[in-house]
């Protein structure tokens, strides 16, 4: 009888422990969609305000535009927070969820993506008045380049990575089917707003007064930066998710958000010159800027990627030999082609020649390389983020 009762004491503790765990997954779930939903609100609101600032020029701080950005800075900050601040509290009263979180400072527990959301959305709120006091201080400009635009738009990258690591945990923690599924539909979303947002700094990396003159030729920057980056998310997206096209459907999602920003981004700029009885300096194109010039090289990267891991998997590839494919797949990114001028790459480069074509490839084969090593490091981290 003894042994009974005590068995059934042992069933009874271990299904409040599964309970619990459960509800944090869920709570870790609903919290990194709300997080992802501020990354994506902010680059939005950044292809808007870029559009606002090319055709009208920069008038004051809070624009709208300016609003919806740091509107998606607060979403995600305060996701973070709470986020670590529930856990917290729950990990002290429950053994099984501290031992399921990251402890920081031995007093805070939490997801490692909350922790890395809160502290990325806070300096994206620091740039955001540090960029204000750089205009005031140096005039305006729109280049994408400066200091504090890389502070702000690097942050809330990070945010989004942030929400990969929530959503992958709830993943993980989930007994549900649906539920399971439903987070990792979230890492899809994740990873392509974090290849979009950082997409931003792309532009800026191929204009001519980004590049280094170097007499016989021109040294560029926008094939270290798009392979690393590149092969950096699409390689996690491979390595992380169980699905067989998961790096294509993390590219389709980045091309689905760029189709937002052409669909939205000039009908409210119309708008809002309306309300402010502005005037356009020149006239706009129909589409967001930013749509048209967005880089389609990740889509064919990923179906690449996604066919060298599953033909390596088939016939079990060495990794040195499945990291030379994924590199190769990768590389391909390091050619610009834009969405509505794919061909743009020939014109870049002509304009490097052969010597400026040597010296920017040859370094972002290596950044290509080094991109994919991190990806697949990243991407292996979040299959088993806190099970």
């Amino acid at each position: 009888m003894a042994r009974t009762l005590d068995n059934g004491a042992i069933l009874s503790r271990t299904s409040t422990q599964v309970r619990s765990l459960q509800m944090v997954g869920t709570m870790r779930l609903i919290l990194g969609f709300i997080a992802l939903l501020g990354a994506i609100l902010f680059l939005e609101g950044t292809s808007w305000d870029i559009q606002w600032h090319t055709f009208l020029g920069r008038d004051r701080t809070l624009i709208p535009p300016h609003i919806l950005m740091l509107t998606g800075v607060a979403i995600s900050g305060v996701a973070g927070l709470v986020a670590v601040v529930l856990e917290s509290l729950w990990a002290r009263r429950d053994s099984q969820v501290a031992q399921s979180s990251t402890s920081f400072a031995s007093v805070f527990s939490g997801s490692l993506g909350a922790y890395v959301v809160g502290f990325a959305a806070l300096d994206a709120a620091v740039a955001f008045p540090l960029d204000a006091y750089w205009h005031a201080l140096y005039g305006i400009d729109v280049a994408i380049w400066a200091p504090f635009h890389v502070m702000f738009v690097a942050g809330m990258g990070v945010v989004a990575l942030g929400s990969v690591y929530m959503l992958a945990s709830a993943a993980n923690l989930a007994r549900s089917i649906r539920i399971r599924r439903s987070a990792l539909i979230g890492v899809i979303i994740a990873l392509a707003s974090v290849l979009a947002i950082f997409t931003l700094l792309l532009f800026d990396s191929l204009s001519e007064e980004r590049s280094i003159d170097l007499g016989f030729g021109f040294l560029n920057f926008f094939p270290v930066l798009a392979g690393l980056l590149t092969a950096f998310v699409l390689v996690a997206a491979a390595y992380a998710l169980p699905w067989r096209w998961s790096a294509t459907a993390v590219a389709g999602v980045y091309i689905l958000l760029a189709g937002i920003m052409a669909i939205y981004v000039q009908p409210a700029t119309n708008w809002l010159v309306g309300v402010e009885r502005l005037s356009y300096r020149r006239e706009p194109p129909i589409i967001a800027v930013v749509a048209l010039e967005w880089f389609i090289a990740p889509l064919l990267v990923a179906i690449l990627i996604d066919i060298v891991m599953r033909r390596a998997r088939r016939k079990q590839w060495s990794t040195r030999k499945q990291a030379l494919f994924l590199t190769l797949a990768a590389s391909i990114s390091m050619l610009p082609m834009y969405t509505v001028e794919p061909y743009i790459f020939v014109i870049v480069l002509s304009a490097l020649g052969v010597g400026g074509t040597i010296v920017s490839f040859g370094p972002g084969f290596l950044a290509t390389y080094i991109g994919m090593r991190l990806g697949r490091n990243i991407g292996e981290s979040v299959s088993t983020q806190e099970r």
